[in-house]
C-alpha cells in the first residue's frame, strides 16, 4: 500500500499567520514616530463654505506652523485650485465671484509681531478671483468689501490717514464711483441700493446717504452734526434701520434717535424717527442704549433696551449750588474717599455692578417701537425684569425672579412666569416657582414649561395646561445621571426641540428619542426608535434659516450612540419610518445646506486616527465625496489605536473610558501609562488629535514618547466631589492594568481647572499614581468658596460651589467636615504622590494663590511638590514660548517618573531665583 503525506492545513495556516504579523510587525517598525520637529507641518480643517449657485467649494486648512492655504474646489468638474497664504475666503452673492485675504506665512508673522508689538491689528490685502476665467485683481488696503444682490457691483472701504472712502465697482464694465468720509455701508438685500453712513472730522456733514448705483443717484436720508450707527436693512421686507447718537446736558451717556425708511421702490421711502426727547409717552428719566436692537421680519417693531441717565457730578452740583445760593453758608473743601460700600442684601455684588456694562445692579427696560402708529410700549418693568424676546410674536415670556431672589443669588433661581401682549402691552401672570419654559408658538397660543418632573402644555387662550409626559412610557427627565445637586434636574437635550410652522404640534426629546406633541389633545407620538439600540436621536435644521418644522417636509435627525459612540443622521417626514442616511463608528458632524435651494448638503468627519474633512453629499447621501484631504501624510507614521473600556465608578455604576494604545504598542510589553481627568470624556472617542508643542495636554504627543493615556468618565457623589473621583479612578486604572499592557507602578495622573484640582486631590487618597501634574487646580475648598472670580462677571463662588461643578450642596459652615475632607490643603499629611501644580499669576477663573496654599501646605509636610508660575498667563498658557515650555515640563516629571529617565535639577531640588533668571536669559533650560 502507498501512503501519501498530507499537508496539515492548520499548520499552513498557523504559518501564514506568523509570517502576516511578522510583516504587519515590520510594516509598523518602518513608520516613523513624530517628533517635535513635525509638528508644524500637521493640519487643521477651518472654514468652510459654498458658493450660492452650488458650482464651488471653499475650505481653510491651516498648519500647527501657522501657515494658512485656502482651497477652492470645483464641485462638477472636481478639481481643485490652492491659494497659499490666503485665509477668511468668501463667494459673492450668486456666486461668481470669490475673494480671499493675502495673509503672512506663520513664520514671517511670527517674526512680524516679535519685532513690532502693535494694538491694532493690519489691514491685510485682499484678492478678487473671477469664478469664470481665473482673472484676478489685487484690492489693496480695502478693510470691508460686500457684493450686491446680484453680483452687479462691489463696494470697497478703503482708509488712508483715518479718512475711509468707498469705491463702488460694476463689475461688468469695471467702471467706479468713489464716495469719501464714509464710516460704513451695506448693501440693500432684495435690490441694488447701497446706504452709506457719512462722518467727517468736524461732524457737520454727518449723515445718511442712499446711492442707485444703476442709475448714479444719489439722496441724502437724513444729516446732522450727530453720529450715526447700527445700519441695517431688512431681510424680508424693504425697509431701512439706523440710530443716531444724542445727548442730554452734563450727561456722560448717550440715549439715540430711532431711524426707519420703508419703500424704496421709488427712491423716495417713507420715514419714521422716534426721537425719545419728543415722545410724550416715553419717560425723560430714561436714555435708549444702543445694544440688542431686534426689529421683527415685517420691519414695523423696533425692540430696544432703555436704561436711566446718569446725571454728572457736574449736574448734581448745579443743583446743590441752587440750594446753597437759598441757604448761604461756608462750605469746605471737599475730598471724596476712595470707598466701596457692600451690603450682604446687595442682590448683585458690588464687584458684579462694576462688570455689568451699565455700572449697576438695575435691569434694562425693553421698549417696543410700533412703527407704523408711532407708538411705543414699555414690555418689561421691575417686576417683569427679563423677557424671552420673539420678535415675530405677539405674546412673549416675561419672568419675575423676585419671590425667589435670595436662592437665585445662590444658584438655585426660579420664575413667575407673565404673558406679555407686545400690541397693548398687557401683563398676566399665568404660573409660579418656573425654571424652564419653550418659546412661544408661532400662532402665539401655547407654551411648554417643565413642573414636577414632567413637560406641561400650557393653553394661552384657555390658561389651563395639561401634563403632556406622565403617561408616555420613557424618560423625559435626567436622573441621577446628572449629577449636579440641583433641586430640578433638567431634561434631556432641553427637553422642547421645535414647533412646527403652523403651531399645531411640537417636538421634544426623551433619553434616547423624538416625540411629536399635539395641541389638540392628541396622544404623542414617538417618531424615532432610538431607545431599543441606545441610539440617541435628536432634531436638526439643516438650513441656517430654519427655525420652524414644515410637517409636510423631510426632518433631519441627528444619531449617536450612547455607548458604541457611532454617529449619523436619518431623515423623514413625521409619523412614517425614517430612512437612514450615514451612521458609522466616526464621528459625523456639522450637517449643513448651505443654500435652501440646493440639493447639496456638507458635513464634516473625523475619527481618532482619520483627521477631519470635508465632504459633500446630497439631500438623500446617494453619492458622497470627501473634499478636503488633511494630514494625508499622516500614514508615514506610526499613530497608535484607541479603544473604549468598561469599568464601575465610585456609585457602583458602569462607567466608560478611552484607552489610547502608544504609537510603538507590542504585544506583551509593559508600559507607563498617564491618567487625563475632567468630567466626562468618553464622547469624545472619535476626536482627532493634531500633535502640538503649544497644546501641552496633547494625547498624540503622549502616545508618540511611548505612553499609554486613559481618560475616565467622571461622576461624582454630591458633597463629596474629591472623595468619589478617587474611587472612580482607582477603579478605572484597576480595570485597564488587568488587561495586562500597564506597569502598574508606572501610572500617572494629570488634569487642568476641576481637573487639576482632581489631580492635587486624589493623590493625598490613593497610592496608584506615581506621579501627578495639576493644572490650575482649586486646592482649599473653603478660601476658594469665599472668593469673587472675575471671569465669572465678578462673581462670588457660592453657586458654583453648591449646585454648579464643585457640588458641594451647601456652604462650608453648614458641612464643614465634606470641605474639608474634599481640600488638597487639609490632606496634605497623606501625599506620597510627586505634584507638578501649574499656575498662571493673571489667572481670572482660580486664583492662583489657590496654588500658593498647596504649596506651601506641602512643604511645611516636606512633600515632594514643584510650583510653576508662569508670569501674566491666565487660566490657561497661551503665549507660545510658555505654553511649549510647560508642555516640556510635564514630559519631563512623567519621563522621570514613570519612565526612570535622568531628573533634571529642577524636579528633585530648588533652584535659587538669581540662577533661575540666568537660566532662562542663557536659554539654558528648556523644559
Amino acid at each position: 500500500m502507498n501512503l501519501t503525506k498530507t499537508k496539515n492545513p492548520f499548520l499552513n495556516l498557523s504559518i501564514i499567520l506568523i509570517i502576516t504579523l511578522f510583516v504587519s510587525n515590520l510594516q509598523a517598525q518602518k513608520k516613523k514616530f513624530i517628533t517635535s520637529d513635525d509638528y508644524e507641518k500637521w493640519e487643521l480643517l477651518r472654514t468652510t463654505a459654498i458658493s450660492k449657485d452650488g458650482n464651488w467649494s471653499s475650505y481653510q486648512i491651516d498648519k500647527v506652523n501657522n501657515d494658512k492655504t485656502t482651497f477652492l474646489y470645483n464641485i462638477n468638474k472636481k478639481t481643485t485650485r490652492a491659494y497659499l497664504n490666503a485665509a477668511k475666503a468668501k463667494f459673492s452673492q450668486t456666486g461668481g465671484w470669490f475673494v480671499y485675504e493675502k495673509v503672512l506665512s506663520g513664520k514671517e508673522q511670527k517674526a512680524k509681531e516679535k519685532k513690532e508689538k502693535k494694538e491694532k491689528p493690519e489691514t491685510n490685502d485682499k484678492v478678487l478671483v473671477n469664478l469664470t476665467n481665473a482673472d484676478t485683481l489685487l484690492l489693496k488696503g480695502v478693510i470691508k468689501y460686500s457684493f450686491s444682490e446680484k453680483d452687479s457691483y462691489l463696494a470697497m472701504l478703503r482708509t488712508n490717514d483715518s479718512v475711509n472712502t468707498l469705491v463702488i465697482q460694476d463689475l461688468k464694465t469695471q467702471s467706479q464711483m468713489s464716495f469719501g468720509n464714509i464710516k460704513s455701508f451695506e448693501w440693500q438685500k432684495k435690490g441694488e441700493l447701497i446706504a452709506m453712513i457719512v462722518e467727517t472730522k468736524d461732524s457737520i456733514a454727518n449723515g445718511i446717504q442712499l446711492y442707485n448705483p444703476s442709475k448714479g443717484i444719489i439722496k441724502v436720508l437724513d444729516q446732522s452734526a450727530h453720529i450715526y450707527s447700527h445700519l441695517v436693512w431688512g431681510e424680508k421686507a424693504d425697509y431701512l434701520f439706523a440710530i443716531k447718537a444724542i445727548n442730554q446736558v452734563r450727561s456722560d451717556e448717550n440715549s439715540f434717535q430711532l431711524l426707519h425708511w420703508k419703500g424704496f421702490s421709488k427712491l423716495n421711502p417713507i420715514f419714521s424717527i422716534f426721537d425719545p426727547n419728543k415722545i410724550e409717552s416715553f419717560p425723560d428719566a430714561r436714555r435708549i442704549l444702543s445694544d440688542n436692537i431686534k426689529i421683527s421680519n415685517d420691519g414695523n417693531t423696533v425692540f430696544f433696551e432703555t436704561f436711566s441717565w446718569i446725571q454728572t457730578e457736574e449736574k448734581k452740583k448745579d443743583n446743590s449750588e441752587k440750594e446753597d445760593n437759598k441757604n448761604p453758608k461756608v462750605i469746605d473743601e471737599y475730598e471724596a474717599p476712595d470707598l466701596e460700600i457692600w451690603h450682604s442684601k446687595d442682590e448683585l455684588m458690588i464687584t458684579q455692578q462694576k462688570k455689568n456694562a451699565n455700572k449697576d445692579s438695575e435691569e434694562p427696560i425693553l421698549y417696543g417701537w410700533h412703527v407704523d402708529d408711532n407708538s411705543n410700549l414699555a414690555l418689561s418693568n421691575e417686576l417683569v425684569e427679563n423677557i424671552s424676546l420673539q420678535v415675530n410674536n405677539k405674546m412673549m415670556i416675561g419672568m419675575d425672579q423676585t419671590p425667589y431672589s435670595f436662592d437665585a443669588m445662590f444658584g438655585r433661581p426660579s420664575n413667575d412666569i407673565y404673558l406679555i401682549n407686545i400690541e397693548n402691552g398687557e401683563k398676566k401672570k399665568v404660573l409660579t416657582d418656573i425654571r424652564r419654559t419653550s418659546p412661544i408658538s408661532p400662532n402665539g397660543k401655547y407654551f411648554i414649561y417643565i413642573e414636577d418632573n414632567n413637560l406641561h402644555l400650557y393653553d394661552i387662550e384657555k390658561e389651563s395646561s395639561i401634563n403632556i409626559t406622565s403617561s408616555l412610557n420613557a424618560k423625559f427627565i435626567q436622573g441621577d445621571s446628572y449629577d449636579y445637586p440641583v433641586e430640578e434636574k433638567p431634561p434631556f437635550s432641553g427637553g422642547f426641540s421645535a414647533w412646527s410652522k403652523d403651531g399645531s404640534s411640537f417636538l421634544f426629546n426623551s433619553e434616547f428619542d423624538v416625540w411629536q406633541g399635539f395641541v389638540n389633545g392628541n396622544l404623542s407620538k414617538r417618531i424615532t426608535t432610538g431607545e431599543e439600540d441606545e441610539i440617541i436621536y435628536r432634531h436638526r435644521f439643516i438650513h441656517h434659516e430654519d427655525e420652524f418644522v414644515d410637517l409636510d417636509k423631510e426632518q433631519f435627525f441627528s444619531m449617536s450612540g450612547k455607548k458604541s459612540k457611532k454617529s449619523g443622521f436619518s431623515k423623514g417626514i413625521l409619523g412614517q419610518k425614517l430612512k437612514k442616511l450615514i451612521y458609522d463608528d466616526v464621528s459625523i458632524y456639522e450637517l449643513d445646506q448651505p443654500h435652501i435651494e440646493l440639493n447639496l448638503l456638507t458635513y464634516k468627519s473625523q475619527s481618532f486616527d482619520k483627521s477631519p474633512n470635508l465632504n459633500i453629499t446630497d439631500l438623500d447621501f446617494s453619492i458622497s465625496k470627501k473634499v478636503s484631504h488633511t494630514n494625508s501624510f499622516q500614514d508615514e507614521y506610526a499613530w497608535g489605536k484607541a479603544e473604549l473600556i468598561n469599568f464601575n465608578n465610585a456609585k457602583n455604576k458602569s462607567a466608560q473610558g478611552i484607552l489610547y494604545y502608544p504609537a510603538n504598542y507590542q504585544k506583551g510589553k509593559k508600559y507607563p501609562m498617564i491618567t487625563y481627568v475632567y468630567e466626562k470624556l468618553s464622547d469624545g472617542f472619535h476626536r482627532y488629535t493634531v500633535p502640538s508643542k503649544t497644546n501641552y495636554y496633547n494625547t498624540t504627543v503622549w502616545q508618540q514618547q511611548g505612553y499609554f493615556v486613559l481618560k475616565p468618565d467622571i461622576e461624582f457623589i454630591s458633597g463629596d466631589p474629591g472623595v468619589s473621583s478617587a474611587k472612580t479612578l482607582e477603579n478605572a486604572v484597576a480595570a485597564v492594568v488587568k488587561k495586562g499592557d500597564i506597569d502598574p507602578s508606572k501610572v500617572g495622573l494629570i488634569g487642568h481647572s476641576w481637573g487639576g484640582y482632581q489631580a492635587g486631590f486624589v493623590p493625598t487618597q490613593t497610592d496608584i499614581f506615581a506621579a501627578s501634574v495639576a493644572g490650575a487646580g482649586l486646592t482649599n475648598f473653603i478660601s476658594m468658596y469665599l472668593a469673587i472670580t472675575p471671569s465669572f462677571g465678578g462673581s462670588p463662588e457660592n453657586n458654583h460651589f453648591e449646585v454648579s461643578q464643585e457640588r458641594m450642596i451647601s456652604p462650608p459652615w453648614q458641612s464643614p467636615d465634606n470641605y474639608i475632607r474634599n481640600s488638597s490643603v487639609m490632606n496634605v499629611e497623606s501625599l506620597n504622590t510627586p505634584i507638578l501644580f501649574e499656575v498662571g499669576d493673571d489667572d481670572m477663573n482660580v486664583n492662583w494663590r489657590q496654588g500658593i496654599e498647596y504649596y506651601n501646605a506641602a512643604r511645611r509636610a516636606g512633600k515632594q511638590f514643584v510650583l510653576l508660575v508662569y508670569a501674566k498667563e491666565g487660566h490657561g498658557v497661551r503665549e507660545e514660548k510658555n505654553a511649549s515650555d510647560y508642555q516640556q515640563k510635564i514630559l519631563r516629571w512623567f519621563g522621570h517618573y514613570l519612565k526612570g529617565e535622568e531628573a533634571q535639577d529642577w524636579i528633585m531640588d530648588g533652584i535659587p531665583y538669581s540662577e533661575q533668571q540666568r537660566r532662562l536669559k542663557k536659554g539654558i533650560t528648556k523644559g
